[in-house]
């Protein structure tokens, strides 16, 4: 895939995109195979029951695809880079992304990869699943975001990001602020004529 040159949206890489891609298929494998040992190894309870294990698992599962689909959307149209951009200095975002679902969580990916294994541990009824994967996932993040993310968007956005890190959640949304906006959503103008500081 090539980049759009004219709104100067990132190249999406083979070479990234496709171990990218594979994630979010090997890692539900491994989510249920090693979730799996751990309720046997720690005799856990099977929870919840049916049929909450399949509302609350499909729910959560779902929200936390929407939450990752939509906050590399925000990454590619208005900040003009990837996820990965830790690994390719193309795909690294041009224009802080302060708008949208990162409004609510400085890290809304993050926050969507997180419920996908969450979602799965209560479809299989699996405490294993539920706790540790995100558990995990969780840790390597803060550490991965805490030592290079923020210190390198700190030098390249400056005052603009710790105004956007004081303000803004690392991880969970305030809920108040959330509801307020589902309730009293009004029209706004396209993301990608949002307002932003270039690097």
């Amino acid at each position: 895939m090539t980049a759009n040159q004219s709104n100067g949206r990132p190249v999406m890489r083979l070479r990234y995109l496709v171990p990218y891609s594979l994630i979010f298929f090997f890692v539900p494998i491994l989510t249920f195979i090693i979730g799996r040992w751990v309720d046997q190894l720690f005799q856990l309870p099977s929870f919840p029951p049916f049929p909450f294990n399949v509302f609350f698992g499909v729910g959560i599962m779902l929200i936390g695809a929407a939450i990752g689909i939509k906050a590399t959307r925000q990454l590619r149209y208005t900040g003009k880079g990837l996820p990965w951009g830790a690994l390719d200095e193309e795909a690294k975002t041009k224009f802080l992304v302060t708008k949208g679902i990162y409004s609510h969580t400085r890290n809304p990916v993050v926050l969507g990869y997180m419920l996908l294994p969450l979602g799965m541990g209560f479809l299989f009824h699996s405490l294993g699943m539920a706790i540790l994967f995100p558990a995990v996932i969780l840790l390597i993040m803060i550490i991965r975001i805490k030592k290079w993310e923020e210190p390198d968007l700190e030098k390249r956005f400056g005052e603009k990001y710790l105004e956007y890190k004081h303000k803004t959640p690392f991880l969970l949304p305030r809920i108040r602020p959330v509801l307020i906006g589902f309730f009293t959503r009004r029209r706004t103008k396209p993301e990608s004529k949002d307002s932003s500081t270039p690097s």
